[in-house]
């Protein structure tokens, strides 16, 4: 018995006769092109695929662009009323002065604390544009005072030194971190070039110049330039002279300066 391949039947094979060669193979006569494997058939390239663009992990999905512009709206509205008056402003205000609505303000800012917080971002990075120019372009024994003047009297920024949250929270931990460095840069430069006495450090600055937070309080609603007469005594003070006073308590430590600063709570 002659088993096939799949167990029945028999085929040409098996009988020991050659295979016939079917029909439609070729024509007679007609020459046999060879064989091709289809690998190395030309392909048309087909329209490019855009590689997806890959955020870092935990980086927030931006904004559609009317969502953008809203936001933007907010933080101009919030800025322009905070300035006009001061932080006790009602969101429901921002919201109007903005033309967006309660839900539109919510969206982006979930309560007035991110918002403040988001307007403070903003204050810090034009003090650290100023810094950043003050140093490239004013001599070091005037840098402190021009930097301090242009911080005060840009709008944007005047507001935020009257708020003790620019000293508080996430924006303190953000001054630390991007302006100060700067201002500490002027304060090495300027008592390299003698218009520092040596016995000063920055710490003693920076509790000196949030003090002035207190003089704008005491003076804007009535003498809204006496500020720059107090600013004047301020850094007058820091000036070595014959006549100084010998400092026999030490300055506060840096380290501590700004962990008190970050801990005090947002008022």
């Amino acid at each position: 018995m002659y088993g096939g391949p799949t167990g029945g039947g028999t085929t040409d094979h098996d009988l020991g006769r050659p295979r016939a060669e079917p029909v439609f193979s070729r024509r007679a006569g007609a020459e046999t092109a060879p064989a091709r494997h289809l690998s190395s058939i030309p392909v048309p390239p087909g329209p490019a695929r855009a590689r997806p663009v890959s955020r870092p992990p935990g980086s927030p999905r931006p904004l559609r662009r009317d969502a953008e512009r809203n936001r933007e709206r907010v933080l101009a509205a919030a800025r322009e009323l905070f300035v006009e008056q001061g932080l006790d402003v009602g969101v429901d205000e921002i919201a109007k002065r903005a033309g967006v609505g309660m839900g539109t303000l919510y969206r982006r800012f979930p309560n007035k604390d991110a918002l403040i917080e988001a307007i403070l971002g903003t204050v810090v990075d034009h003090l650290r544009s100023i810094a950043e120019d003050v140093l490239a372009t004013e001599p070091p024994t005037v840098a402190l005072r021009s930097f301090f003047i242009r911080s005060i009297t840009t709008e944007v920024c005047q507001w935020a030194f009257l708020s003790s949250r620019l000293w508080s929270g996430r924006t303190n931990e953000l001054l630390f971190a991007d302006v100060v460095p700067l201002i500490g840069e002027m304060f090495i430069r300027a008592q390299q070039a003698g218009a520092v006495r040596s016995d000063v450090v920055l710490s003693d600055l920076i509790v000196l110049v949030r003090s002035m937070r207190v003089v704008l309080d005491l003076t804007d609603g009535f003498a809204p330039e006496v500020w720059r007469r107090h600013l004047d005594l301020l850094l007058d003070g820091l000036r070595p002279c014959s006549g100084n006073a010998v400092l026999d308590v030490g300055p506060m430590p840096f380290d501590a300066l700004a962990i008190s600063a970050a801990a005090r709570p947002l008022v």
